[in-house]
Formats: structure tokens, C-alpha cells, sequence
């Protein structure tokens, strides 16, 4: 259950999540789960926290890393004791190839190499945002449950591209999520390694953040002309506008978001859940009741945070699964206020800060009055490897390493504060989990979040070698006289020598064997004493020699036979 005392400067609207719009695609699957609801309320005796009717593992603390896109993870990422576990991911079109086709293949063989590499924890993901759709879902939807949005993000290589967006509360599109949660779940859950699924992502456009799309003015794309479909010169977006044409309501967005958690808690009960919560820019697409001076940049994460959570003032239970749900935000930079700050104050709705104050409200200790104590997570909104060079993870404005943004300075400031929030994990990119300049740094916050560092690998003992016997070199065999002597061919013979594994014979027309014939050189027979040569010209003088060889070496050459064909 959430904290009955309320929160200071804070007026939410009444019973936000009750109201069940007619003309919703989704209003009949919404009655039902607001049906169970009410009945999972009144069942509810007193003094029981539902909240924490599910089992949970322990989310182990520290630092985190992503895993990168190769199967074999990098051995500096796999020496960097304080990581203390490993993202491992795959893309949505790429485990679900057709309609209820889903191939793991590229995942598991991810999921392999984290543990070789010796992480024993691991939380794992698939990408179902809507760059990652796949094609075969987005030709099954009609024109109208698509919009193309341009991607505004320099850093994408898909920049100045639109990008065919389902709508996420198309009844099909939505319906292909639920499934590809289902199935996620069914062939990870089982695994004790993997303590975290990133499964709950809703609101996710790119990756398994939340990053809807709702920039509004001018997209500076590179200079004309651009090879298609790169557009190119000043774009005017209003990406705003284009979600409220395709019918776009903050009370959709939010029970897509109820059945996306509730599918990855019914698809990992072996799991703790990852859910990433942002805001949106403009209050057209926040407002809950279609009144856009009733909307504001935290509202649709505040819903989903009283629906999993529950919420006592307004009359909202917590989920059953509440306590295995770690809401995140991933936009840490060496700016960003130290939590405590958010313990006396409390920043306005319409504020990109008052996500913060969700997390430390969740995150910090029971005695500060933490609603979930730990139960959160950080990411960094960069990686610092790159610093000074690309830097957005010092900040910008207020950068406490400006103005030369040495990268140890720039991580060890955003690590610093991160850890202040009390959040049970940070994680930070593949790159930076990779330097050993950052090694150190890494290994004081997880300490400092009270985690437990790697132990190092225990180096498998070398085992003495067995003297290699020195092998006793076998004696040369004996030809004998060649037998079955025709126009075209003979029969070569000779003696068996102990220990032999074979033999090897040459066949020549003069006595120094400066030239062979043909296909008897150095010719491997086999374990026999006798092999019969063809080919050969009437009337025509032979030699012959063989040796012994074994896995120890080759003899010597045996004494030479001459042998004379028939004349007819």
C-alpha cells in the first residue's frame, strides 16, 4: 500500500482511474479488469497488504550494466568486479519473425555468454517498441492505425526518417504485445539467473524506455538533397497534433500501460519487473478527461503508478504483484538534485522533476517515510566514455566537471548522485561497464548502494602434464618378392614390423626412385603386408620399398624389390 499521509502541495483529481470512456476500442476489456479489481478490494481483510501477496527474489544492489549486442560478452566488461549483473536484450522484430512465431535463438545465445562470462545475475528484455515492430504486424494494420513519425534524434541512425508507428492501443497491435509477453515469459521465467524483465514497457517508441513521441516545432534534418527516405532542411513536426488526430487519450495510454503489467507479472512470477515512467511535454496529450488545463507532464505516470502501487487516498488497491514492481527512470546526469533534496520538497505536477520525487518517494529509507524502500531504479541517460567529446550525461547547464568534462569526473559525479536516491539498482551503458579507468569508480557506488561486488573468477588449476613417452622408432620392414606378376601389374609384398599402424609404399622405374609412378608415391595402403600395383607397361622393370609408420613417426626405408612385367 502506498503512504496514507498525503503528499505536501499535491491536489490529484478523484477516482482518475475509474472513469471508462464509451467510445474506448478497449472500454469491455477495461470493465473486466476494473470488475476484478473492485472484487480483489472488497476481499481485501483488514490489516492484510495485498501488495505483498507474491513471492520476490531479492533484486540484487549495485551497478548494473547493458550487455551490448554481441553473444560473447567483453572480457573488460566481465573483469569489472562491481558490476554486480548484466542486461541482456533482442529486438522485438527479431524474435517474432511471423505471427505467433517466436525464435529465442539470438536471446538464449546472449543469455549463455553473460554466464560463461560469470554473471550470475541477469535481467533481460525484448525491445517491443515501435521502431522494432515487426513488418508483418505493421502490414496486418490498415492506414489509419498507423502515423508516420519523424525521428528528431540526431544520434539515431534512422534521423530525419519517419518512422511507421502502430497505434499502441490498436486492438491487433496491442493484442501481438500481450503475446510476445506471454511467450517472453514462458521460456525465461524458469531461469534463476534472470532475477529482472524489462516487460512492462508501455509507453516505449525506440527502446524499452519511455520515450513517446510528442516534440512539437522545427527538426533541423541535414542540408538538401538526402538520398530517400531521409528527409532533408528545416522539418516542421507537430507530433502532438498527429497523436490527436489518430484518436490518442491519456485513458487509453493508461489501460494499455494496466494490461502490459499485468501480462508481465502473470508471464514472469519468477521475476521482479522493470517500469520505465517519464512524463509527456504537452498537457493536450496528458489530460485525463479531454480538458488540457486538467493535464500535466506526470499525470499518466502518476496513474500507473497509483494502478500497480495502489493508491489509499483516492480509493485504488495495490496490484498483488506491487512489491515486484521497480519503477525506473533513465535520464540520470551529473546535474541532477541528490535525492534527499526531494525528501522536503515536493516538485509540481507539470515538473520533469516530480518523476524523481516519484522515484526517491518510492526508493528511500522507511525512516524518511519510503513508500517501497529500494524498490526503484536509475539508469544514466548516456554513456561518459565518450566525454568530452559527446557528453550528455555531464548535464549541460551547472556541469560540476565543466569545462573540460574529463570523463572519470563526469561518471563519478552521475554515479555519485544516483547512489543518493537509495534505489536498489543504476545502471549505466555497455561502454562505460567496459573502461578500466571506471573500474574503481563503479566498484564505490555499488558499495556505497550496499551491494555485494563480483568475486573474481577461481582460475581452473593447470594440470600437470603427462610426460609424452618418447616413442621407440619402429624398425624398417622387409620387401619380399614381388607375386602375381602380369603384363600391367604386380603384387608388391613385405614383412609385418611390431607396433606398426600402417604402411606407406613407393613404386618407381629405377632403382633411386628420382621419379615415381604415377599414384605410388609415398602411397598410405594401410595396415596390410601386400598391395597389388596396376597401371603398369608390359615388359617393363619396377622397384619397389615400403615403410612402417606408427603415431610415434615413420621407419626407415625397407631393402628395394625389382620386378620385371610380362612380356605377353
Amino acid at each position: 500500500m502506498k503512504n496514507t499521509v498525503k503528499k505536501h502541495n499535491v491536489h490529484p483529481r478523484k477516482n482518475r482511474d475509474l472513469i471508462i470512456p464509451g467510445d474506448s476500442v478497449l472500454s469491455g476489456q477495461r470493465a473486466l479488469i476494473l470488475a476484478a479489481v473492485l472484487v480483489s478490494w472488497w476481499a481485501i481483510a483488514p490489516g492484510i497488504n495485498v501488495a505483498y501477496a507474491q513471492s520476490v527474489p531479492a533484486y540484487p544492489k549495485g551497478v548494473w550494466a547493458a550487455g551490448g549486442v554481441d553473444d560473447d560478452l567483453p572480457p573488460e566488461l566481465a573483469n569489472n568486479l562491481g558490476i554486480v549483473g548484466v542486461g541482456i536484450s533482442e529486438d522485438w522484430n527479431v524474435v517474432n519473425p511471423a505471427p505467433g512465431v517466436y525464435d529465442w535463438t539470438q536471446l538464449d545465445s546472449r543469455v549463455a555468454g553473460a554466464k560463461a562470462a560469470g554473471f550470475q545475475y541477469i535481467s533481460i528484455a525484448v525491445t517491443d517498441s515501435s521502431s522494432k515492430t515487426p513488418q508483418w504486424l505493421l502490414d496486418l494494420l490498415p492506414p489509419d492505425q498507423k502515423i508516420a513519425l519523424l525521428d528528431i534524434t540526431e544520434e539515431h541512425n534512422s534521423f530525419c526518417q519517419n518512422i511507421n508507428t502502430a497505434l499502441y492501443w490498436n486492438p491487433v497491435f496491442h493484442q501481438a504485445r500481450l503475446d510476445l509477453i506471454a511467450a517472453f515469459g514462458a521460456h525465461y521465467t524458469n531461469d534463476p539467473a534472470i532475477v529482472a524483465a524489462n516487460a512492462a514497457a508501455f509507453a516505449n517508441h525506440n527502446s524499452n524506455d519511455w520515450n513517446i513521441q510528442d516534440f512539437v516545432g522545427t527538426v533541423d534534418c541535414p542540408s538538401c538533397p538526402q538520398p530517400p527516405p531521409t528527409r532533408c532542411g528545416d522539418i516542421v513536426v507537430d507530433q502532438v497534433q498527429q497523436w490527436l488526430d489518430a484518436g490518442w487519450t491519456e485513458q487509453l495510454m493508461l489501460q494499455v500501460g494496466k494490461e502490459m503489467c499485468d501480462a508481465a507479472a502473470a508471464a514472469f512470477p519468477n521475476q521482479n519487473i522493470k517500469l520505465p515512467i517519464g512524463g509527456l511535454t504537452d498537457n493536450r496529450m496528458s489530460t485525463p478527461d479531454g480538458d488540457p488545463a486538467h493535464g500535466n507532464y506526470s499525470q499518466l505516470a502518476r496513474d500507473i503508478e497509483n494502478y500497480v502501487y495502489g493508491n489509499a487516498d483516492l480509493g485504488i488497491p495495490p496490484q498483488p504483484y506491487a512489491n515486484r514492481f521497480y519503477m525506473q527512470r533513465n535520464t540520470v546526469t551529473a546535474t541532477w538534485k541528490e535525492g534527499p533534496y526531494y525528501d522536503t520538497y515536493t516538485p509540481p505536477f507539470t515538473a520533469e522533476s516530480y518523476i524523481r520525487y516519484m522515484i526517491r518517494n518510492h526508493a528511500k529509507p522507511a525512516d524518511v517515510g519510503g513508500l517501497t524502500p529500494g524498490q526503484a531504479g536509475l539508469q544514466m541517460v548516456d554513456a561518459a566514455y565518450e566525454c568530452p567529446t559527446s557528453c550528455r550525461i555531464a548535464g549541460g547547464l551547472d556541469d560540476p566537471c565543466a569545462p573540460n568534462d574529463d570523463r572519470i569526473c563526469v561518471l563519478q559525479a552521475a554515479l555519485g548522485i544516483a547512489t543518493t536516491y537509495n534505489t536498489d539498482f543504476v545502471e549505466i551503458f555497455a561502454q562505460d561497464g567496459q573502461v578500466t579507468d571506471f573500474y574503481d569508480i563503479i566498484l564505490a557506488a555499488t558499495l556505497a548502494m550496499g551491494g555485494t561486488p563480483r568475486l573474481p573468477p577461481t582460475p581452473t588449476p593447470t594440470p600437470t602434464p603427462t610426460p609424452t613417452p618418447t616413442p621407440t622408432p619402429l624398425p624398417a620392414p622387409t620387401a619380399t618378392s614381388a607375386t602375381d606378376v602380369t603384363l600391367s601389374s604386380f603384387t608388391a609384398n613385405w614383412t609385418v614390423v611390431g607396433g606398426a599402424a600402417g604402411y606407406r609404399l613407393d613404386v618407381s622405374t629405377n632403382r633411386s626412385f628420382t621419379s615415381y609412378v604415377s599414384g605410388y608415391q609415398d602411397l598410405d595402403v594401410g595396415n596390410v603386408t601386400s598391395r597389388t600395383v596396376i597401371g603398369l607397361s608390359a615388359n617393363t622393370t619396377y622397384y619397389y620399398r615400403v615403410r612402417a609408420y606408427n603415431t610415434g613417426g615413420t621407419s626407415a626405408n625397407s631393402n628395394v624389390i625389382r620386378v620385371k612385367t610380362r612380356r605377353h
